[in-house]
């Protein structure tokens, strides 16, 4: 009769009924960005390192345990973070959310990393037993353990014969890999798994006895049912049974991890004395000697195959004996369940078939389904010898245990799915992203980045807009008071074309939040006129740099024109320092008033700028009314703005007007953004024409440097990132994302700028992402391949920046 091994825990360590111990640690999930494979070496230069300094422990055991997302939790957990004006309408939003993603994310799973390390115990001697004499009832606890006598607590003196083993391997994991000491609730949920594959997770709470609770039946040749009171499934062992000679880039406990259904991988390792590693060595010399006798009787050619591994055996053997590497005698089985005996059929078939592609051969034993179920527990003893498997540190470390896909947060609203391994679409991902876009400043553990800032990237057409609009309607569900300043002039048009009838009865939240936003559109017109005028809404020096700055550029003065730049200082501080409400207009008339012919003619050019067209929205006489921000969400739009191409200088009038317009916008941001009484959202539409100018380049870096402290987030939405592809800005910026780039060019850019390995695969990525795909950096540094996705049509519809074709899409669509 099989029994079962844990006869106590505490803390992270399990004591089973033959007083050995196991402590338990859960390693940090790894990462490595699309296409790295830099980082994949070190990775594997770390495993390796590692299995050899676990020599120093005779038995490891590594788990691989699928983790169920719960969409309810997650929902829930970010309801609770819901504040303000527009927390109901978020709410709403979060349940809707929930029902949608439930059936998506039905097998969705997120994989968790465990070691197991058999700890060595230390001798008793003299001066321990001294020390717990004084206590009887943990001496007397003691002796009823050594004759057999059960209980389920370990006495103290138990206890202290593991502490320095169980330091030694916390050490040794957190070198390397880096660990958590798992919790008691970790423990008992890696248990309880066991006993409920395929059917409700569990909560992580019971004793021994309630998570050991259920019905075996391996009845059926092949597979195991477990059976609980409410709910039954269906599991499948399969150990490895032959690796190839050579596993160089197999990945063969991460690249499952692209399935639509959940995995679980046990490797139980032995480690014997240098001794019995040369024995084995030995052995397999003699099974060469045989091989070759066999040929020369056989009078048959050597086999290439014999050959290699004669060569890489006798590199072993030197190896063994001169540098003491070890031997890993590894027992490795992966385990399929559902709900079905035909569900875990496919999905056993699928994973024995991938698999063979990788050369690595997995079997289906018929009678040993149990045997295989009891040495998969925490602090088992190998039982099923038959699929020992002997490995290098090197064969070990191209497993890329704790390696994960995971990407963003942990709670945050739905984005997209990653789609970072080949072939993978939204239809096959199992890889939910969210993102929370008020959690990087908090410098949480683990993080890279401790800045909110945020820069969205890529050529128009491409989901920049879609991306942010999304990003920016979740926002406001956290009492984020936003400024968007909108130099298309299409937020509020698009939002407003999405509310027709139909979307007014079946969406009335959404009617209800569209049009509580405060829309602030600047036009050509009188009434406008002087709004974002610098020395209407800016003190002191400050609005003295911005007057001046504006009204050099207007002017276009040249480096010999210096007479003409010292009338421009001049001229607006005179206006401040004399006048009780100062605006632009009086400094033109300062100009114009000049007995310089040179000073009074750019005068006259400023005054025809400043009273004509959409200029005007700069030039007042200081009697305006200004701009309210009175309302959680801004979005200050201005009518008939002729923006120059991206990457262009301005080239005509126009054009440089509206380039002009952007520094004193960005100022009236900053301005906003300077409030730290509220958490804020700041977001630069067409940020790139601020970066073409002297003073744009400087607000933006103030921004990006004082956000943090600010409690302000800053949105940078821009089609090229090479204006911020500069170590002092982009390590101020704690999400990146990047949209297709156009050009070769473009594509080492944003390589280098998102701190990608620059190579072809990744150029050519960027080169090829379709509509709505991009890349994304995120706090921790992660970077993956995504596509967004959006769960309601009303906010599709409103999203959508393309102008109907009327039916011509679907006209070409329909003869291809």
């Amino acid at each position: 009769m099989i029994q079962f091994p844990i006869q106590s825990y505490k803390d992270n360590v399990i004591y089973t009924h033959e007083m050995e111990a196991w402590s338990y640690y859960r390693v940090h999930e790894n990462t490595v960005g699309v296409n790295e494979q830099e980082a994949e070496n070190n990775l594997v230069n770390r495993l390796q390192r590692l299995a050899w300094q676990l020599a120093a422990f005779e038995e490891i055991d590594f788990k691989i345990v699928p983790i169920p997302v719960d969409i309810d939790k997650r929902m829930e957990s970010l309801q609770q973070q819901y504040e303000g004006k527009y927390a109901e309408t978020g709410k709403y939003y979060a349940e809707r959310a929930k029902e949608i993603l439930r059936e998506e994310a039905r097998n969705v799973v997120e994989y968790k990393f465990f070691v197991g390390v058999k700890l060595k115990k230390r001798e008793l001697d003299e001066s321990i037993i001294r020390t717990f004499t004084s206590s009887f009832k943990s001496m007397n606890r003691y002796l009823q353990k050594l004759a057999g006598f059960g209980g389920h607590e370990v006495d103290d003196l138990t206890a202290s014969r593991f502490e320095e083993s169980e330091e030694d391997a916390f050490t040794t994991l957190n070198q390397y890999l880096g660990a958590f000491r798992v919790k008691e609730k970790e423990l008992r949920y890696i248990i309880r798994h066991q006993f409920v594959r395929g059917q409700k997770q569990p909560d992580g709470d019971g004793s021994v006895y309630s998570l050991t609770e259920g019905i075996l039946d391996p009845g059926k040749a092949g597979y195991l049912h477990i059976s609980q009171l409410d709910d039954e499934s269906w599991c499948a062992f399969l150990p490895v049974s032959e690796f190839p000679v050579d596993l160089s880039h197999k990945e063969w406990a991460y690249f499952f991890q692209s399935y639509h259904f959940p995995i679980e991988v046990n490797m139980r390792t032995i480690y014997k004395r240098k001794k019995e590693d040369e024995n084995q060595t030995n052995t397999i010399k003699k099974r060469f000697r045989d091989q070759d006798a066999q040929l020369i009787e056989a009078n048959e050619d050597d086999d290439s195959l014999i050959n290699t591994g004669r060569e890489l055996l006798h590199e072993l053997e030197n190896e063994i004996k001169n540098q003491g590497k070890p031997l890993l005698r590894t027992h490795i089985n992966f385990v399929v369940y559902g709900p079905t005996k035909e569900e875990v059929r496919k999905r056993a078939r699928r994973l024995k078939s991938d698999f063979k592609d990788q050369q690595i051969e997995l079997v289906q034993p018929l009678a040993d389904q149990l045997l295989l179920f009891h040495q998969s527990l925490p602090a088992a003893k190998v039982i099923a010898e038959d699929w020992e498997q002997i490995l290098t540190p090197e064969s070990f470390a191209e497993s890329l245990f704790s390696l994960t896909r995971k990407i963003g947060n942990t709670v945050g609203f739905y984005l997209g799915k990653n789609l970072s391994h080949d072939g993978e679409s939204m239809e096959s991902s199992p890889s939910l992203v969210f993102y929370h876009p008020f959690l990087a400043h908090l410098g949480l553990k683990g993080s890279k980045y401790s800045s909110p800032h945020v820069t969205i990237s890529g050529p128009t057409g491409m989901g920049k807009s879609f991306l942010l609009k999304d990003i920016l309607l979740n926002a406001v569900f956290f009492g984020a008071k936003v400024l968007m300043t909108d130099p298309k002039d299409e937020v509020e048009k698009k939002f407003k074309q999405a509310l027709t009838p139909e979307m007014k009865r079946t969406a009335p939240f959404f009617q209800e939040l569209i049009e509580s936003f405060n829309y602030i559109t600047l036009s050509s017109e009188k009434k406008d006129a002087g709004k974002l005028d610098p020395l209407t809404f800016l003190k002191g020096e400050e609005a003295q740099d911005a007057a001046v700055s504006v009204l050099e550029y207007l002017s276009e003065l040249q480096s010999n024109e210096r007479n003409v730049k010292t009338a421009i200082y001049k001229g607006v501080r005179h206006v401040l320092q004399q006048e009780e409400k100062p605006g632009l207009l009086k400094v033109v008339r300062y100009l114009r008033e000049a007995e310089d012919q040179d000073i009074k003619n750019v005068g006259d050019l400023l005054y025809e700028i400043g009273t004509n067209g959409v200029a005007k929205l700069m030039f007042s006489e200081g009697d305006v009314v200004g701009i309210s921000l009175d309302e959680q969400v801004n979005i200050l739009q201005i009518q008939n703005l002729n923006l120059p191409d991206e990457g262009e200088r301005a080239s005509t009038r126009d054009e440089h007007i509206a380039v002009a317009l952007m520094q004193p916008l960005a100022k009236f941001a900053t301005k906003f953004a300077r409030d730290d009484s509220v958490v804020k959202m700041t977001v630069f539409e067409e940020a790139w024409m601020l970066m073409n100018t002297g003073a744009g380049d400087r607000l933006i870096n103030e921004l990006l440097r004082t956000g943090r402290s600010l409690r302000s987030a800053v949105y940078i939405v821009t089609q090229s990132t090479y204006e911020y592809n500069k170590p002092q800005i982009k390590e101020n910026i704690g999400t990146k994302f990047a949209f297709k780039a156009k050009t070769t060019e473009e594509a080492g850019n944003i390589i280098e700028f998102l701190g990608m390995e620059d190579n072809k695969a990744n150029r050519d990525m960027l080169k090829n992402l379709s509509e709505g795909q991009c890349i994304i950096e995120d706090m921790y540094g992660r970077t993956a391949k995504i596509q967004t996705d959006v769960l309601f049509d009303e906010w599709i519809s409103a999203f959508n920046t393309k102008e109907s074709d009327c039916g011509r899409a679907e006209t070409e669509e329909a003869f291809m």
